[in-house]
């Protein structure tokens, strides 16, 4: 009698525990599925068509651009880069300061708000403390003749799969590429050409 009420328990233990991880595993997997869709899901167009696309030179906290020069330049070039390859604007120009009111013109601003570098150590691991490797900007769409942003947007690597697998310096490297070429496609994506 004594045995059967022990095994009775550890079988309503073993049923409740199971039913737990079910439980927790259906709520994960929404979770990661909406995830997935926030990612995927694409931003409208802008109603606005334009005729000429300016990019202002990216904003970075001084530290930043003195550490990691190398990889702002890399990510606002492929930024440009591919832009120049894949848009329907035919007028692209990089700017320094921006003053223009020219109708029919977009100023892109993006400021460097995220830039850490994991670095491996001798080891071959990288720096657990440190936290993964990220680069992120902040855009702004600003419609040159009103001065008014027509749209903001966040962009960082670590939304990305391939991000989230950087565990080491080397890896670091395709970050800047990686959100230049993120930059142009969300560009490109919500910025169509006005007709002639």
């Amino acid at each position: 009698m004594i045995g059967n009420i022990t095994i009775n328990r550890y079988i309503y233990f073993l049923l409740a525990l199971l039913l737990l991880i079910f439980t927790i595993s259906c709520g994960s997997s929404r979770a990661i599925q909406s995830s997935e869709e926030s990612i995927i899901k694409k931003d409208s167009p802008l109603e606005k068509k334009y005729r000429k696309i300016i990019i202002q030179k990216f904003e970075v906290d001084p530290q930043l651009e003195k550490d990691y020069a190398d990889a702002i330049i890399a990510c606002e070039s492929t930024a440009i880069n591919g832009l120049l390859r894949k848009s329907s604007i035919l007028q692209i120009e990089k700017t320094r300061f921006v003053s223009s009111r020219e109708a029919g013109a977009l100023i892109i601003k993006t400021r460097v708000s995220t830039l850490r570098m994991v670095r491996s150590s001798t080891s071959g691991k990288g720096d657990v403390f440190a936290g993964g490797s990220e680069m992120a900007v902040d855009l702004k769409l600003i419609d040159a003749a009103t001065g008014q942003t027509v749209r903001e947007k966040n962009l960082s690597t670590a939304s990305t799969a391939s991000a989230a697998r950087v565990i080491d310096g080397s890896s670091d490297r395709t970050l800047p590429f990686d959100l230049g070429r993120m930059i142009a496609e969300y560009i490109n994506e919500v910025v169509s050409s006005k007709s002639p």
